[in-house]
């Protein structure tokens, strides 16, 4: 079986998995249906965080947990925590195995695949836990009951840009909290950059002499970039954002273009009282989305970025795109154009269905499909109302 179907029946197996654990009497706070046990369950796996039911109300401790592991193991591969075990034994990896990893993370000509392994797992866990340790004390300060649990879960959440949260309002209550955005936004930027540019930037910090490749630098830029220019763009026009006092805005601001763009999913403003030009704003930060190999959705940055290139050399008259005076490969043109029309076409199709199903098409349903494509999570309300052939995060 070729890696990429084998990766999809990886995951199908966890969704089955899921589902079983979550049917059962004791994940579950009261009766939840099969349905939505299968959206969550494909959301938690897919890393989306959409939702049908409320985490924190609806199911257990046991039920949560059985959705942390999940988008845990959406974000990090299906086959990451198994092979960890097997190098911990200095066994080695099957070639099956190998290929498989290969076609998740596209690692480079010099990355090793046991060493990177072991990084994306070292980094995963070391970021998760300073990340829960800031949280706790936040949490506990902010009387938050369970306070332990409630920084476990979102900062493994965020890492894996999961969007999945304890509060029905998701971080709404946090809204002028400086640290546990900072920390939620920081989370979601580790995980969203991608585990290659972690493991680039940690060479470069450590290695003397070492330069960062040229797809990393260009990830870091794209997403400095696109935080500092949308953010005041964001806090300008948004009419929700300006009845807020002024730290509180900026504030928001930043935290729903930092959202937005790695896919995580969380907020603290209402996104159904966000305006137009805003919600517009949100919708292409979807599209685009976080980087490759990390746990991020959409259609990635570096594709937006080959496209760009491409663009760019047709109007000066070149013949070989190029970046930063570097020439992009052929096979990356070739994969970012086919990824761009692939998730366009898809797209399409979903809100078809979806029209078809509801009888309608409006801006809502929209944004739910591409919430729901682009793994991100932010709904505007129209996900819960969804008759069964409609939720977006199944189909």
């Amino acid at each position: 079986m070729n890696p990429p179907a084998l990766t999809g029946i990886g995951f199908l197996s966890y969704i089955v998995l899921g589902v079983a654990a979550l049917m059962l009497p004791w994940s579950r706070t009261r009766d939840v249906g099969f349905l939505d046990n299968l959206f969550m369950v494909t959301s938690a796996v897919s890393t989306t965080g959409l939702a049908t039911v409320s985490t924190g109300d609806d199911y257990t401790f046991l039920g949560q947990l059985v959705l942390l592991l999940l988008f845990q193991v959406g974000a990090l591969g299906f086959m990451t925590l198994s092979s960890f075990v097997l190098l911990a034994r200095k066994a080695k990896l099957p070639p099956g195995r190998e290929k498989v990893f290969a076609a998740q993370f596209t690692l480079p000509r010099d990355f090793e695949i046991r060493t990177f392994l072991r990084q994306v797992l070292v980094f995963s866990l070391a970021i998760e836990a300073v990340g829960a340790a800031v949280l706790y004390f936040e949490f506990r300060a902010a009387g938050v009951d369970g306070a332990a649990w409630h920084a476990v879960f979102h900062s493994v959440s965020a890492f894996c840009t999961a969007g999945f949260s304890l509060n029905n309002d998701s971080l709404e209550g946090f809204r002028g909290n400086f640290a546990v955005n900072a920390t939620i936004g920081i989370l979601c930027y580790c995980g969203g950059i991608g585990f290659i540019v972690l493991v680039d930037a940690w060479r470069r910090f450590t290695r003397k002499g070492y330069r960062m490749t040229i797809t990393s630098r260009l990830i870091l830029l794209v997403t400095l970039g696109s935080l500092i220019a949308l953010t005041p763009v964001f806090t300008a026009i948004d009419p929700c954002l300006a009845q807020l006092p002024p730290s509180e805005r900026w504030l928001a601001g930043a935290f729903q273009v930092m959202t937005a763009g790695t896919t995580a999913g969380f907020n603290t403003v209402p996104i159904s009282q966000l305006g137009s030009a805003t919600l517009f704003i949100v919708t292409i930060l979807m599209v685009v989305g976080a980087s490759p190999s990390g746990t991020g959705g959409g259609v990635k940055t570096t594709t937006v970025t080959a496209l760009f290139a491409v663009c760019m050399s047709t109007l000066r008259g070149q013949r070989t795109p190029t970046l930063w005076k570097s020439e992009i490969p052929t096979e990356r043109l070739h994969v970012a154009v086919t990824s761009m029309c692939l998730y366009v076409a898809t797209l399409l199709a979903g809100m078809f269905c979806i029209g078809v199903t509801q009888g309608t098409i409006t801006f809502d349903l929209f944004f739910e499909a591409a919430s729901a494509l682009g793994t991100v999570g932010p709904s505007m309300g129209a996900t819960g109302e969804l008759t069964g052939g409609s939720t977006p995060g199944v189909t």
